[in-house]
């Protein structure tokens, strides 16, 4: 399995280390993020109103990160209180007894964020705003070469 579940421990370290490079409360109800920049934000709430858009934003998201990582890299998977992985984009993605990645790219109802092990660039997904926030120059090329129809306006 591609999924790596992390301890209590390690996810609350890593919430931390997140909240921190992104300055984000949970929790609160100004809940906005800030992340490094260069940042771009893109309105995903048509990816709410029907699944459509979910292969092919996975498809094109993974594409995304393969390019930016090395064969044997790893990036985190967080989903907002719920269980957070490290997983390998180049090993096949392993999917929930819906067809679905078990951490989705588009938040269906919790925060839910793809950040490079070291923290160089990631997405963030905001079920709230019904925003994808992508962060840090090599995953927005990518996203600009392979974007999701999703990104498309």
């Amino acid at each position: 399995m591609n999924w790596h579940g992390l301890s209590e421990e390690e996810t609350e370290r890593l919430w931390r280390r997140v909240n921190r490079a992104v300055k984000w409360k949970p929790g609160s109800i100004f809940a906005s993020m800030k992340p490094p920049k260069p940042f771009q934000v893109f309105d995903v709430s048509q990816g709410f109103n029907g699944i459509g858009f979910l292969e092919d934003a996975e498809m094109q998201i993974l594409k995304a990160f393969q390019s930016c990582t090395l064969k044997h890299e790893f990036m985190y998977a967080l989903d907002w209180q719920h269980e957070c992985y490290l997983f390998n984009p180049h090993v096949p993605i392993d999917k929930d007894e819906f067809g679905e990645w078990l951490v989705p790219v588009i938040p269906n109802g919790d925060y839910c964020f793809f950040i490079h092990q070291e923290f160089q660039w990631g997405l963030l997904g905001d079920p709230r705003q019904q925003t994808i926030t992508i962060f840090g120059s090599p995953l927005i090329r990518a996203i600009e070469r392979n974007a999701p129809v999703l990104f498309q306006k």
